[in-house]
C-alpha cells in the first residue's frame, strides 16, 4: 500500500510540474530529453543566436548541419550565400525546472 501510495504522489508531482509550464506534456518531455532533441535544439540555440547577433545576416543563411560528437555535444555549422561559414558548439547538461519537479536537458550553444 505505501508503494502505491508514493507512485501516485510522485505521478501527481510530475502532472503538477508539467502544468506549471515550461514543458506541456510527459511527450515533450521524452523528446527534449532524446538525442533528437538535443540536435534539435542545438540547431534552434545556434541559429537564434546566430540572427539576433548578425541581424543583417539572417537571409544569407543557406544551411544549417549538426554533428552529434557525443551524447551531450554537438558542432553546428551555418552556412552563408557568400561562402563563408559559422561554427557553434553546443552542451547539453540536466537542469531541474518547475521548482525542482521536472528533470530535463538544456542546450547552451557558444560561437566558434
Amino acid at each position: 500500500m505505501k508503494k502505491l501510495i508514493l507512485v501516485v504522489a510522485m505521478m501527481g508531482i510530475s502532472q503538477a510540474g508539467f502544468a506549471k509550464g515550461g514543458i506541456d506534456s510527459p511527450a515533450e518531455a521524452a523528446f527534449k530529453n532524446s538525442q533528437a532533441g538535443f540536435v534539435a535544439e542545438s540547431l534552434e540555440d545556434s541559429l537564434e543566436q546566430f540572427v539576433r547577433v548578425n541581424p543583417e545576416l539572417k537571409d544569407s543563411v543557406q544551411d544549417a548541419s549538426v554533428v552529434s560528437e557525443t551524447p551531450e555535444d554537438s558542432v553546428v555549422t551555418i552556412s552563408l550565400t557568400d561562402g563563408n561559414a559559422v561554427t557553434f558548439t553546443c552542451a547539453a547538461f540536466d537542469d531541474w525546472s518547475n521548482s525542482g519537479t521536472v528533470l530535463k536537458k538544456e542546450v547552451v550553444c557558444r560561437r566558434q
